[in-house]
């Protein structure tokens, strides 16, 4: 690259700093490598690093929103279930078996832990009762010391804080989804040791490409990826089932 391209390239990459600069300090700012222009240069990095946050944030919140919202997850799940079926009966070489073996084992159970979290936050997030429920019942909401003014201040905004508080903490979180869904939605899943057996599985899948921390692969097979589906489609459609009877108890089924 030419030195004048890389001078053009420079400038152009320097002129919204200079322009906010000018905006905001005028002649105040000084020469360049001044300290006063050093000092203006900071205040522009953190007036970009401000606007940043402010974009994720509303990002976050957009996305955050959309789980509050959402309708029912169960559709997606299934077609998600019939994919894996599916991508089973592609031919593939030995060797890319067990990539694909890993690959389904983790997509299952991130659909699984994907329903979870969606049906909980839209539940909850949208019923006064069940998020009155939640923060009775779970420790980090019913431990907040919250002002009588600070309750005027946060009701508005009490859906999306509960949901963002939902979202950060119950994805893969499989052992803190089981309580919160009996405790709020009085949904008790049963034993499901065989999924958080499938979480651990998933966890080598994820970080090492299906091997254990000793660099041996993990179990997976045809038939174990199938009897995985199988099990977890089976509890969230008891979960779907058990959710509707829970929240609708005079509709039938």
């Amino acid at each position: 690259m030419g030195r004048v391209k890389e001078d053009w390239m420079r400038h152009q990459e320097l002129e919204p700093m200079h322009e906010w600069i000018e905006e905001n300090y005028g002649d105040d700012a000084g020469e360049e490598g001044s300290e006063t222009w050093e000092e203006a240069v900071q205040a522009y990095d953190k007036y970009c690093e401000n606007l940043q946050q402010q974009e994720d944030k509303r990002r976050f919140e957009e996305e955050t929103e959309w789980y509050i919202h959402t309708q029912t997850q169960i559709g997606k799940f299934d077609t998600q279930i019939r994919s894996v079926h599916e991508l089973l009966e592609v031919g593939v070489s030995s060797e890319a078996q067990f990539s694909l073996l890993v690959m389904l084992h983790g997509h299952i159970v991130a659909a699984v832990e994907s329903y979870l979290a969606s049906t909980f936050i839209r539940e909850v997030t949208n019923s006064e009762d069940l998020i009155r429920k939640l923060i009775e019942t779970d420790p980090v909401f019913s431990e907040r010391t919250i002002t009588l003014k600070e309750i005027y201040e946060k009701h508005e905004t009490l859906k999306l804080t509960v949901a963002t508080y939902l979202r950060d903490l119950i994805f893969h979180n499989i052992a803190k989804v089981k309580p919160m869904y009996k405790s709020v939605l009085n949904c008790d899943f049963g034993d499901i040791s065989w999924l958080f057996e499938a979480v651990n599985i998933r966890h080598h899948c994820v970080h090492r490409a299906g091997l254990d921390k000793d660099g041996n692969k993990v179990e997976l097979s045809k038939d174990s990826v199938r009897e995985l589906a199988a099990r977890s489609s089976k509890l969230v459609h008891f979960i779907e089932v058990r959710v509707d009877k829970i929240l609708f108890p005079n509709e039938s089924f």
